[in-house]
């Protein structure tokens, strides 16, 4: 009896041992490791590769500021948390990330996102329009991409910011009496400006600059002081550029108005804007002062003191029509 269990004990081992030994011979069983890591490139598109932000005058010096690229940020989501989170003062950047599908967000410009763990909570995030200045200005997009399989990818960015133009102002008096005043154009500025806006740039302006009046709010971005003296059926053809957040018009109606002293009296022209997306341009193409504006800026001018057009420029254009005042 003991002989036959040996037997038995001994045949079963010997079928174990060739069954092993046939597994040896089927090649390599691939496995993935959900940690393992695989690097990836992030590159910029969009905005961030432009060749086209406050200043005024020159418009290629304008373009290739509004296309800066000082700093950039990338964060990698697997889901909506974090996996990878790259920095570089290029428009490229590495990072390692996990296999899978993943959401891929670039920010230019921005203010630290080093701290953010959540694709919610960057999502979320209110940027303020004090982040940008004159050679700065906050960009984010993203792309969903899939690991591994990708090594390269390109992310298209566009402007936090809306930009308002104003290319030209004319004189065109016809009353004989004021045709012999000097006409100077001492500042332009923006009141109702959006202050910030959410990286999702889907959110509702949270704050205001320059809220109702002229508070002196944020100069480099909200305004010029010219002090540009006009004759009478002339043009002063400088371009102004001025920098907002988005405004959907529903709560505040932005406004550009221009400050002009007439003689020895101060007049005010206020242009109502349309409703503002981020990372259009709203460009009016001239604005023809025929008479004295309004006292004070919060009263409109009629058709009679002023006229414009507006044209939305990609920067996306919106053409504001001339406008006679």
């Amino acid at each position: 009896m003991k002989h036959t269990i040996s037997k038995t004990i001994a045949s079963v081992l010997a079928l174990a041992a060739l069954f092993s030994s046939c597994n040896k011979f089927e090649g390599p069983q691939m496995q993935s490791d959900p940690e393992q890591r695989y690097n990836i490139n992030v590159t910029l598109g969009g905005a961030a590769v432009e060749i086209e932000t406050k200043l005024t005058g020159d418009a290629s010096t304008v373009s290739t500021n509004e296309a800066k690229i000082n700093s950039l940020q990338v964060l990698v989501f697997r889901g909506d948390f974090l996996d990878a989170y790259g920095t570089a003062n290029s428009n490229s950047v590495s990072v390692s990330c996990t296999a899978g599908s993943r959401t891929i967000y670039a920010v230019v410009n921005g203010p630290n996102l080093s701290g953010v763990t959540s694709l919610s909570a960057l999502e979320s995030t209110m940027v303020d329009l004090s982040a940008n200045s004159a050679n700065s200005f906050v960009m984010s997009g993203k792309t969903v991409t899939t690991l591994p399989g990708t090594k390269s990818v390109t992310v298209p960015v566009s402007r936090m910011v809306s930009r308002i133009v104003l290319k030209k102002i004319t004189r065109n008096f016809t009353a004989t009496s004021l045709q012999g005043l000097t006409f100077k154009v001492d500042s332009i500025y923006v009141v109702n400006a959006a202050g910030s806006f959410n990286y999702a740039m889907n959110a509702a302006p949270g704050k205001w600059y320059n809220q109702d009046k002229d508070r002196g709010d944020l100069p480099a971005l909200l305004r010029d002081t010219p002090g540009a003296t006009i004759a009478n059926n002339a043009s002063y053809s400088t371009p102004h550029y001025f920098y907002v957040m988005p405004n959907p018009g529903s709560s505040k109606t932005t406004k550009l108005v221009i400050v002009a002293t007439l003689g020895t009296q101060k007049y005010y022209y206020p242009v109502s804007l349309p409703a503002l997306q981020h990372n259009k341009s709203y460009e009016i193409a001239g604005v023809t002062v025929k008479r004295g504006g309004s006292d004070n800026p919060d009263t409109p001018v009629t058709s009679d003191d002023i006229s414009f057009s507006v044209t939305v420029a990609g920067w996306t254009t919106s053409n504001i029509e001339e406008q006679i005042m």
